[in-house]
């Protein structure tokens, strides 16, 4: 089995591995996989002879059950008596049997079994029945016979592959892959693939110093969790970040698909043709060999020498922390990937997990609090402003913080890009409080405008929240203050912001030792109120006067407006009430002419029938001249909307209060 070389461990799940190691001649490799491995092997495999060899064939293992397998095998090992019970299987199999210093050669006959007494004790012997020479049987005790060796090649292939199958369903959930490589002479070969693995993680020691002039340290980790059933020996390990797209996909189960049945067409036989000879010369195929890639060598890392014993040296812990985790690893960026590759060879045994640095490196950085009311409404929290000047992308993960020699608290830190910023908490300030007041205002209507046929009134809502921020510490805060803003709100009578996040203004104060700070923020939010100067009416108006909204001339123009306004109404409400006593009219009509055709030609009908005509005589010249009257109150109606219209569009004031 080619030993793993390479790994390279993705954060979406998945390692890509590289086994390389030299081969002879044709020989054949195997490899052990996981069943549920063996859809990303075949979907991933990738295999490379670096000294001109070729790569004949891969085979695995079947995913049928062992009694599936055993179906096409004539022979079986019985638990008891392996030795009897496959001879008594392979009747008629030639063999070479080994008798004391003799070797016999013969067609297997069967096994008798031969009952002894011997000391008044009945014992059974068991004796292999061979043909000689085709023509002589003879019988072997089988405690005599030292050795058996088959002759037919059918066997000997059977057995194997029964021994096979059955060693193959001692090994649980394990699949044998094997590669059959082709070539001359001692060669290089390069196996790679991707499987599932699980996930790398990192984590974060942050070491601030007591004196602030200094920056902080920050140490990386990555946990790797070797699952596989083989120890990771001095392999190359790269970690990698972001989510390139892969998936399952089931290659390992066979497919089958329905096959139409065609007769055969049956014909009488020929005799075969005779075909002319070729006239072209003998051609002599020259054996030539495929040139491959050139074969490499990695250059093996050697452990470095033992040191000379010296005296003992005793480092300080701040020499000790920059020298005790070395760390060699070189960065790249490929596209949305980012990866972390170990310099120095790392072991990692199987079912076992694995510390690895990454990262130590001198940082921009500097310790601070940040307060905000939904994570604390008391107290501020102690925080690093985190500016990544490692020239890394730093991958998320969980960040211990340490002042001094000090567990101080901790926290998680989300992916940082080179040069990006974050504020970091690890522990709440007890020597910090904050107190709250609210208050909110509204103040009256300060602009009044006439826009497209509207007049638009715009008043203000203020809210004020003061911030008492006492600092009982001997130290100076640099405090960062979140304030969640109120959508569709402006700031109103306070600085810009330090920063504006998506929920928060970030002010930055500064709060002096044994001392307090008040911070007022106050928030403004404009309300308008719309009115169309068609739909006005004389008490609105009166009301706009006596607030001061409007002056004289718009007086007297909005009022013009609500005469204008009122005629129009009028004119529409006559017309209303007309419609609605034609439809009356017209609705008695109907019932005149009913009871006409249900009068005769009697003289007492006949009066009666001339009142009818009469009344419908009348009715219909009520009808004319309501008609009459709509038509003149809507041609007035209309010409007074479009006077309004013209005085509307021809209307404009602005006034601020």
């Amino acid at each position: 089995m080619l030993p793993i070389r390479k790994v390279v461990l993705y954060k979406h799940g998945v390692g890509y591995f590289e086994r390389e190691g030299d081969v002879d001649g044709d020989e054949a490799v195997e490899f052990q996989f996981k069943s549920d491995e063996m859809n990303d092997v075949l979907k991933s495999l990738t295999v490379l002879d670096l000294g001109g060899g070729i790569v004949s064939s891969i085979s695995y293992e079947s995913t049928e059950p062992v009694e599936r397998q055993l179906e096409d095998i004539a022979i079986r090992l019985p638990d008891g008596n392996a030795w009897t019970g496959l001879l008594g299987q392979v009747k008629g199999a030639r063999v070479e049997a080994t008798v004391g210093p003799d070797k016999v050669t013969g067609t297997v006959a069967g096994i008798e079994t031969v009952t002894r007494e011997v000391h008044g004790a009945t014992t059974q012997a068991f004796r292999l029945a061979l043909l000689v020479d085709g023509e002589s049987l003879m019988t072997y005790d089988m405690l005599e016979i030292g050795g058996l060796r088959f002759l037919d090649e059918n066997v000997k292939t059977d057995l194997s592959h029964l021994l096979d199958i059955l060693i193959a369903s001692k090994k649980k959930d394990a699949k044998k892959l094997t590669l059959f490589a082709k070539g001359e002479g001692e060669r290089t070969l390069l196996a790679s693939y991707v499987v599932e693995t699980p996930v790398w993680k990192t984590s974060y020691r942050v070491i601030l110093p007591a004196d602030d002039a200094k920056k902080p340290i920050l140490q990386g980790w990555a946990i790797v969790d070797n699952t596989q059933d083989e120890d990771w020996r001095n392999v190359a390990l790269t970690l990698v970040a972001g989510l390139p797209i892969s998936f399952i996909h089931d290659l390992y189960s066979p497919r089958h698909k329905r096959r139409p049945v065609v007769e055969v067409q049956e014909e009488e036989a020929y005799a075969p043709p005779m075909l002319e000879e070729s006239l072209a010369e003998e051609f002599d195929e020259d054996e030539a060999v495929g040139a491959g890639a050139d074969a490499f060598a990695m250059k093996a890392m050697a452990p470095p020498s033992a040191p000379m014993k010296r005296g003992k040296k005793r480092f300080s812990r701040e020499e000790a922390r920059a020298t005790s985790a070395p760390v060699q690893t070189r960065t790249a960026e490929a596209g949305d990937l980012f990866q972390y590759c170990i310099e120095n060879p790392v072991t990692v045994r199987r079912n076992q997990s694995a510390l690895v640095p990454i990262l130590q490196s001198e940082f921009d950085g500097k310790r601070v609090a940040i307060y905000n009311p939904d994570v604390r409404e008391k107290n501020p929290m102690s925080a690093v402003l985190f500016r990544n000047t490692t020239g890394l992308t730093l991958e998320g993960g969980p960040l211990t913080a340490m002042e001094g020699e000090t567990y101080v608290g901790e926290s998680m830190l989300d992916t940082l890009k080179p040069d990006e910023e974050r504020l970091v908490p690890y522990s709440v300030e007890l020597g910090c409080t904050v107190a709250i007041d609210h208050k909110s205002e509204t103040r009256p209507v300060h602009t009044v405008r006439v826009v497209k046929g509207h007049i638009l009134m715009k008043s203000y809502r203020i809210a004020r929240r003061i911030y008492l921020v006492k600092n009982k510490t001997d130290r100076k805060l640099d405090l960062f203050l979140d304030h969640r803003f109120n959508p569709g709100w402006d700031l109103f009578e306070t600085p810009e912001p330090h920063e504006k996040t998506e929920s928060f203004y970030r002010f930055r104060l500064d709060v002096p030792a044994k001392g307090s700070v008040r911070f007022a923020v106050g928030e403004r939010h404009i309300d308008t109120e719309s009115c169309s100067l068609s739909n006005l009416d004389r008490d609105t108006v009166k009301v706009w006067v006596a607030s001061s909204y409007i002056d004289e001339a718009t007086e007297a123009v909005f009022m013009e407006l609500v005469d204008m306004s009122a005629d129009i109404e009028g004119f529409r409400s006559g017309i209303e009430k007309a419609r609605r006593e034609i439809g009356e009219i017209e609705e008695n009509q109907e019932r005149l002419r009913e009871n006409l055709q249900a009068l005769s030609d009697t003289q007492q009908e006949k009066r009666l029938r001339e009142r009818y005509v009469g009344e419908l005589e009348k009715q219909e010249d009520r009808i004319v001249a309501l008609r009459e009257q709509i038509k003149a109150w809507r041609e007035k109606s209309t010409e007074l909307e479009e006077a309004r219209a013209k005085r509307i569009r021809g209307t404009s004031f602005k006034k601020n209060l």
